[in-house]
């Protein structure tokens, strides 16, 4: 890493604190990246990685499967999950990070991520950053990953009764037929203070089965089309769950999202996380229509 010399930080600082007041000057601190890059943040060019740190240039639509970085290649909806864990383990240690990467509090935790996308950088962050970390697949074909695990299965699950303080699935759900069943044994798996960040493609206004041939890029059947309403599945298994958005109150412009789908939380609006546009736009989070989680305790 090349030396910044002192009235160059300070310069760097000021301006920080000027335009990203929510970050600040700390941004200057990321490795093997020039500050001043982040001016451009202010034209709303920039993207910053809440993952590994990267500052990278917005390119492509806000789609959540796209804004891929170009240091661990998360894309948009992954990004969203790692702010979901940045802040529940942040109110649980009464410390606050900007990225995932290295973060001091996540070193005591054992995580367990569902079927990820495989990115050897982001990979190496996680064994780095993190007590412990486990990928999981149910065949170990379209994923890489270090434990085969049906999710439905009791036998699989069995070995890791209340192994892991975090588990991350995200659009996995909708695959699994008896996704009730999924449910039941994520939960078993979580340590008795554990959380879930759950993640499907949340496209209809209440939940619809799916009786038609759909299929997503890694060829996998989809069983199920999911509205807010899974919340009240997720209710009577876990003691604690909390709907995460970008935003609540805006218009939907996606053709495949239902236009009403947000209005299964108007009555628990107090209850509901929202990032917020500024949080949405710096951190690459995609469009707000599919910017969505859930946050459960065991």
């Amino acid at each position: 890493m090349s030396y910044i010399p002192a009235f160059m930080r300070r310069r760097a600082k000021n301006y920080l604190l000027r335009t990203l007041p929510e970050y600040g000057y700390e941004l200057v601190s990321v490795r093997d990246r020039n500050p001043w890059l982040v001016g451009n943040q202010q034209k709303d060019d920039l993207i910053i990685c809440n993952f590994c740190g990267t500052i990278f240039r917005r390119s492509g639509n806000d789609h959540p499967e796209g804004l891929n970085c170009i240091h661990c290649d998360t894309i948009a909806r992954e990004r969203v999950a790692f702010q979901c864990i940045l802040d529940e383990v942040g109110k649980r240690t009464g410390t606050n990070s900007l990225f995932f990467r290295r973060a001091a509090q996540l070193k005591p935790f054992t995580m367990l991520e569902c079927s990820p996308r495989h990115n050897q950088n982001r990979r190496e962050i996680y064994e780095e950053t993190l007590g412990k970390y486990y990928a999981s697949d149910f065949d170990m074909m379209a994923h890489m990953a270090d434990i085969k695990l049906d999710l439905t299965s009791d036998e699989d699950v069995q070995p890791f009764m209340q192994a892991f303080d975090i588990i991350l699935c995200a659009h996995v759900l909708e695959h699994i037929p008896d996704y009730r069943k999924a449910l039941i044994n994520l939960r078993t798996m979580l340590s008795p203070d554990g959380f879930l960040v759950l993640q499907v493609p949340l496209l209809e206004n209440a939940y619809v089965p799916v009786t038609w041939d759909e299929f997503h890029q890694d060829n996998t059947r989809v069983f199920h089309r999911f509205g807010f309403d899974l919340i009240n599945d997720l209710k009577q298994i876990f003691n604690q769950v909390t709907p995460v958005v970008g935003l609540l109150d805006f218009h939907i412009t996606s053709p495949e999202i239902k236009p009403e789908k947000y209005l299964a939380l108007q009555h628990m609006r107090e209850q509901v996380v929202v990032f917020g546009e500024s949080k949405l736009r710096c951190n690459g989070f995609g469009n707000p229509d599919l910017c969505d989680a859930f946050i459960a305790y065991k």
